[in-house]
């Protein structure tokens, strides 16, 4: 069972009615940006390039300062203190991982900082290497150069939860590794944030990372927070176009009526068929835009009372094991299928299909 973290106690991050402004005005980055996060959360912000998203991390993290707003950790104002005061771990994309360093001694860089003990400085490095799954007796010696991608991920993790802190910040720490060393790191990186518990913000433009990580996605274009929700949410109830496309492949499809159906259902009027669809505000209209995801659409090579459009193959490609294929309506529009199952597609580029998806998938774009 998901924790609520919305009915836990004060947040461990708030971010009130933020604001930051450049170039005397002109530019504005982030723009009346509100956000919670509580211990034990993940939050990813995401967006892309230009966003604002980096700019609010930087703002978290003290290495810049709001133009307008609060940012308040376990309830007390952090604007106005050096990033060293705020007890708030940063693992950034480059890693900045010391080369001259053994592992050992990059992870106890920030403890040494604080002028700890040896003894607790040496105890805290072999049980946070343990912690991610670098033992100590076989990497504590070890240099830099002798580790792998998701090696050195692992060393920049430990030294920024050696000194424990209130709030983990990752910029893009997993931008360099390839996509299946990336797909491994987010699940371990999950495992480890909530092992420990701590509260993490994670800041991206790759929604599928996101989606693997998170508690929660926020979304942001030109500074401003679009949308709040679980990764789930999000991706199958987007607030509007920009969030739709934003999150992976999409079919928009131009309805002439959106109307009551049978039993209560609702259908929208397509070229010369229709598709049952889950519109919650159960007005009538003369037109509208429709939007279902590529793997919800169903294609068979019989009519059916789910699959009520037709149209023509136009194209089919085979990729990593799923077959992507392209549909035209009558009314020229494509929608794009994406299946493990071939068997509608057995007489190939040209023939007629049924169109239909899964219940409740094909939803109204709302204005």
């Amino acid at each position: 069972m998901a924790t609520d973290f919305a009915v836990q106690d004060t947040p461990v991050l708030q971010l009130n009615h933020v604001s930051r402004v450049f170039g005397d005005g002109r530019i504005i980055a982030v723009d009346d940006f509100s956000l919670d996060v509580h211990r034990g959360e993940i939050v990813s912000i995401l967006g892309p390039s230009g966003c604002g998203k980096t700019t609010t991390m930087r703002l978290i993290a003290g290495l810049d300062e709001p133009t307008e707003g609060d940012i308040r950790v376990h309830g007390r104002s952090v604007v106005g203190q050096p990033p060293h005061r705020r007890n708030i771990g940063l693992v950034f994309q480059s890693l900045a991982i010391f080369p001259h360093m053994s592992v050992h001694r990059n992870v106890a860089f920030g403890l040494r900082m604080k002028r700890m003990a040896k003894e607790t400085i040496d105890r805290k490095v072999e049980e946070t290497l343990d912690l991610v799954r670098l033992p100590h007796r076989d990497y504590a010696a070890r240099m830099p150069s002798q580790l792998s991608g998701g090696q050195l991920q692992r060393v920049a993790l430990a030294r920024t939860l050696a000194t424990e802190p209130s709030l983990v910040l990752f910029d893009e720490p997993m931008a360099a590794l390839d996509r299946r060393l990336r797909d491994y790191m987010a699940v371990e990186l999950r495992k480890i944030q909530k092992q420990l518990d701590v509260a993490a913000v994670y800041v991206t433009h790759d929604q599928e990372t996101a989606s693997a990580m998170s508690d929660r996605i926020v979304i942001m274009e030109s500074g401003k927070l679009i949308q709040s929700g679980s990764p789930v949410e999000i991706y199958e109830r987007p607030a509007n176009r920009f969030v739709a496309e934003f999150l992976g492949d999409i079919n928009f499809i131009e309805s002439t009526a959106i109307e009551d159906g049978e039993n209560g259902s609702r259908m929208a009027r397509i070229a010369d068929g229709a598709l049952a669809i889950a519109d919650g505000d159960g007005s009538r209209r003369d037109s509208g835009t429709v939007f279902v995801r590529p793997e919800h659409v169903a294609l068979s090579q019989q009519q059916s009372a789910t699959a009520g459009l037709c149209g023509e193959i136009v194209e089919i490609q085979f990729n990593s094991g799923f077959y992507r294929s392209r549909v035209r309506l009558s009314d020229g529009q494509d929608i794009l299928a994406t299946s493990t199952d071939d068997s509608p597609l057995k007489d190939g580029i040209g023939s007629r299909v049924w169109i239909g998806a899964v219940d409740g998938r094909v939803r109204v774009l709302r204005p």
